[in-house]
């Protein structure tokens, strides 16, 4: 039986945030059992980058597609999982020893990562990504640009309409190919939202 993996963030209050002058997740209720109220009834704040999400072109794309334009098939299929060592970054060479055809690549590089010092892809590595097909780039970091590179990554990757994935949750998941399904909400306009992702194991 194929086993099928969670690999998204939990949202709550204390998940991490990729900037401090960000709200991050906020769980309000409007009606409590507990108060005497009949039933329970929540509502919720977040911006579209908190946890798992999905960024389309227009996130910096100028006429780019948003959320509800983008392929959603491309978020479906074989992918591959390829940890990143530290401090390295994605590079022609290592895509050239690592990366084994899927057009769907979850980069692994590890919470010794979250503080974005050291960069995550240089730019012959998209370039390679780019001539590789790829359709779509994930990561469990909250960004693919580091500090150094400011938006580069971001303009080069979603500039060739490839579809980002940040805030994956991949402790624990070895290097390999998988299938994955992952599906944003459906929000009209919008140049990120909040998806629930998973692998399956072959």
């Amino acid at each position: 039986m194929k086993r099928m993996i969670d690999i998204t963030m939990p949202l709550h209050e204390g998940t991490e945030k990729p900037s401090p002058s960000l709200e991050g997740f906020r769980l309000q209720w409007d009606l409590r059992i507990d108060r005497g109220q009949g039933r329970n009834r929540s509502k919720f704040s977040m911006e579209s980058h908190i946890g798992t999400h999905v960024d389309a072109p227009v996130h910096f794309i100028q006429g780019g597609k948003s959320i509800d334009e983008i392929p959603v098939e491309n978020l479906l299929g074989p992918a591959e999982v390829i940890h990143v060592s530290y401090p390295e970054a994605v590079t022609a060479d290592l895509l050239e020893k690592q990366h084994h055809g899927p057009d769907i690549v979850l980069f692994k590089y590890g919470k010794e990562r979250l503080d974005r010092k050291w960069p995550y892809f240089s730019r012959d590595g998209v370039e390679a990504l780019i001539a590789r097909g790829v359709k779509v780039v994930g990561t469990d970091n909250f960004n693919i640009d580091s500090i150094g590179t400011e938006w580069e990554i971001h303009h080069l990757i979603l500039g060739n309409k490839i579809l980002v994935i940040e805030g994956l949750n991949l402790g624990g998941i070895a290097d390999g190919i998988y299938e994955l399904i992952c599906l944003p909400l459906l929000i009209k306009g919008a140049e990120a939202a909040p998806a629930r992702a998973f692998l399956i194991q072959k």
